[in-house]
């Protein structure tokens, strides 16, 4: 058996490098990685419109087997600018009223729906219990 091939003409990668994903320039979809065998040249097409570019790199795949993965868990600091994600009325731990920046110290009340206090559980009267069945 022989040891495997080196890279060659433009496949000096350091360990570094990421493969990045390339978008179609006409109608924003993902471009694949395809074979051109006119021209033995690999190229990125869309799958929607079949628009094509030739390939910056031949590498289309990476497996890094001793990466070290960087601490991103957590990290949340383009929440605060996020129109999508609304202030809570009410704090998740401890349930009290947070006040509204616009509003002020007091929110509308008539705004929140009524929910019960954090750490109260349901009363035995409003479960129904389960009907048993015989074993076979």
């Amino acid at each position: 058996m022989s040891a495997s091939p080196s890279s060659t003409a433009g496949g000096d990668t350091k360990p570094s490098d990421q493969i990045h994903f390339k978008f179609c320039r006409e109608c924003s979809n993902l471009l694949y990685p395809k074979e051109d065998r006119v021209n033995n040249q690999l190229m990125f097409t869309c799958r929607t419109c079949h628009v094509g570019e030739p390939a910056s790199s031949h590498c289309v795949y990476q497996n890094h087997l001793h990466s070290q993965v960087g601490d991103t868990a957590g990290v949340t600091q383009d929440v605060t600018s996020d129109p999508t994600v609304c202030a809570p009325g009410f704090c998740t731990l401890c349930g009290d009223l947070i006040p509204c920046d616009i509003c002020g110290p007091t929110p509308n009340e008539d705004l929140f729906e009524d929910a019960p206090p954090v750490g109260d559980s349901l009363e035995s009267s409003e479960v129904e219990p389960r009907a048993s069945t015989p074993a076979l």
